[in-house]
């Protein structure tokens, strides 16, 4: 009986090696996937380092055209017409509402002219110039998003390279583990896509707010109409918005190597597999939310 005991023992044992094993390989895949794809240093070539380090300027979505010149383009022969006539409808606007609010020209002063000849000039200097100012804000965006990269290219999943489950668990853990860790390698895949998602839409709408940039500048100089082009604040928060999930990555980043760390003292293993699982649904979700952060940090709402 005893050898028989001591056979089932150790084929147990070996069973729960393999479960704990397959585990740690799920683990590390996971953390391959994240490192591969997120890794910020300068030498990589991950989703971060190619929409998130490049301006729209020097876009090209890995080809040989730059996208920016044919946003420029259309900008500059399709919209900024436009925006001339719905600034000079404004300009107009403005002259008699300067014109008329004289006590119905009792009191007219020429002086309202030499204003008018102002917002004129700092009108059409505007609109000729937005593409490029606009260009400026997000370049802007774009350098500080990349000081934030290399700051943090040493910590992003450094340390995660030796994942190792410590401790003596019983049949039902090791299997438990095992499918957690199955659905933990499901949810970095699905992170992965939607920062991909996250970060793509970005840039997309960083070249329709490019694109359309000279219409709501063309209202900046009326007073009723320059609530929209207040959207300058809404271009100052998208390009920062890189900035913020740069900030959340790492954050995500420590959290869970202090849970791997964990798991190799022989702590509760099922405790920090839900741990780790819940630090990788607020990524998730902190990533569909970090143009709604920056937004609200920003006042561009």
């Amino acid at each position: 009986m005893g050898m028989i005991s001591d056979f089932v023992d150790g084929i147990l044992d070996s069973i729960k090696s393999f479960l704990l094993e397959s585990s740690e390989g799920n683990l590390s895949t996971a953390m391959n996937i994240l490192t591969d794809g997120l890794q910020t240093n300068r030498s990589s070539n991950g989703v971060m380092q190619q929409l998130l380090s490049t301006s729209p300027v020097n876009y090209t979505a890995g080809g040989s055209s730059s996208i920016w010149s044919t946003i420029q383009s259309i900008t500059e022969n399709a919209v900024v017409p436009i925006a001339g006539c719905i600034l000079m409808i404004v300009l107009i606007n403005d002259l008699i509402q300067m014109v008329i609010s004289g006590n119905n020209f009792h009191e007219f002063d020429t002086s309202i002219f030499i204003r008018w000849i102002l917002k004129c000039v700092i009108g059409i200097i505007l609109i000729s110039n937005v593409f490029y100012i606009a260009s400026s804000i997000f370049s802007l965006g774009t350098w500080v998003t990349t000081k934030a990269m290399e700051e943090t290219s040493q910590m992003i999943f450094a340390n995660n390279a030796n994942i190792h489950i410590s401790g003596s668990y019983s049949m039902g853990t090791c299997f438990a583990v095992l499918v957690l860790s199955l659905f933990l390698l499901l949810i970095m895949v699905i992170a992965i896509a939607i920062i991909v998602v996250t970060l793509c839409s970005r840039m997309i709408e960083i070249f329709m707010y490019l694109g359309a940039s000279p219409i709501p500048m063309a209202t900046f100089m009326n007073q009723e109409w320059k609530q929209m082009g207040h959207n300058l604040r809404g271009m100052i928060a998208l390009a920062f918005q890189g900035f913020f999930i740069v900030v959340c990555i790492a954050i995500f980043s420590v959290l869970f190597t202090n849970v791997v760390v964990t798991l190799s003292s022989g702590s509760d293993v099922l405790l920090q597999m839900v741990f780790l699982i819940g630090y990788a649904l607020a990524l998730i979700f902190t990533i569909l939310r970090s143009g709604q952060i920056s937004k609200s940090i920003f006042g561009a709402h």
